[in-house]
């Protein structure tokens, strides 16, 4: 019994220390493609740290069981602000869904995303990684009838980027100074007036140096600080929110005279809502693909299933707050 004790606590120790790895990433800021990988990876820390808790009581090691019982205590409050209450009733009678999709390289199945856009009524869809021949395909599906505005700056391997919009759409660019395509445009929203309709795509931090996923982030602080509109974002920021970068980029955007920029998923409290890997035998592990919104009221947050793609995509329900609804 007592070589298995100590086995135990061996296995325990191990444990533990990958769950201190695991929840400390969600703390560091360092320029570091190791830590942003460890930080991805923070909520099956904090499972491992459950599992380093046991193994250390079955293995009669107090102390360790001490230490794992603080590292899980520390884990659980990183990921409290995502399980909050929060309301799912419209605040006033009018709201839009906006929908987010990576379809990986432009193979992702185009009849497959427009029943989903059809079945969603969505609004608004910003798509990450769209070819020509995505373009070409999406039409040919008939998303148009849905989403007749279009915002495309179409690109081989996975740096293209659209907006498809239910409403008029104006002002297409491309951002300046980005690896990959960005977009941004304004929208004529019903009852809301201008918004700004954002599909992002910031480079991943590995296996790309980490420096250069920082510096995409922080370029986006003074794009999001500058934007005179109500915001809307869907994109792969390639970035948790347990990135210190990510909770960085959001919490150093804001603007004194608008309300504050909100990632929607922490802000209904959906939870670690995860979308990457997806269409493989191991089931989704990261939280990459995110919205964001200023301005609009979140309702709720949600994945869906993108046929052909290495992500699923996730949509929103926002509504038009009551003072822009008179």
């Amino acid at each position: 019994m007592q070589p298995l004790r100590r086995a135990v606590a061996f296995c325990g120790a191990l444990l533990l220390l990958i769950a201190m790895i695991g929840v400390g990433a969600h703390f560091v800021g360092l320029t570091s493609t190791l830590v942003a990988w460890a930080a991805s990876f923070t909520p099956i820390a904090v499972l491992v740290a459950a599992g380093a808790l046991l193994a250390a009581v079955v293995g009669g090691r107090r102390w360790m069981a001490a230490a794992a019982a603080v590292v899980l205590g520390i884990g659980v409050a990183t990921q409290a602000p995502l399980y909050r209450d929060a309301t799912d009733e419209l605040v006033s009678g009018v709201s839009i869904q906006l929908m987010q999709a990576n379809i990986r390289l432009g193979s992702a199945d185009p009849k497959a995303l427009r029943d989903a856009v059809e079945a969603q009524s969505a609004d608004l869809l910003t798509v990450i990684e769209l070819t020509d021949e995505a373009v070409a395909n999406l039409a040919a599906a008939g998303l148009g009838r849905t989403l007749p505005y279009s915002c495309e700056r179409p690109r081989t391997g996975g740096g293209g980027a659209g907006i498809y919009s239910r409403y008029p759409l104006r002002d297409c660019a491309q951002l300046d100074g980005f690896v990959l395509n960005n977009l941004r445009a304004v929208a004529d929203i019903p009852d809301m007036g201008p918004s700004a309709v954002y599909a992002l795509h910031p480079l991943p931090p590995y296996p790309e140096p980490a420096w250069k996923w920082v510096f995409e982030l922080k370029r986006l602080r003074p794009i999001f600080q500058n934007e005179r509109y109500p915001m809307l974002v869907g994109a792969d920021f390639n970035s948790t929110y347990d990135h210190k970068q990510y909770r960085d980029l959001i919490a150093n955007s804001a603007r004194a005279d608008a309300p504050p920029l909100v990632d929607v998923a922490e802000n209904v409290g959906a939870g670690v809502v995860p979308t990457f890997p997806a269409g493989r035998l191991i089931p989704p592990v990261l939280a990459i693909d995110r919205i964001l919104a200023r301005g609009f009221e979140p309702i709720s947050f949600r994945r869906f299933a993108l046929p052909g793609s290495d992500h699923m995509g996730v949509a929103s329900t926002l509504a038009v707050p009551q003072r822009n609804s008179q």
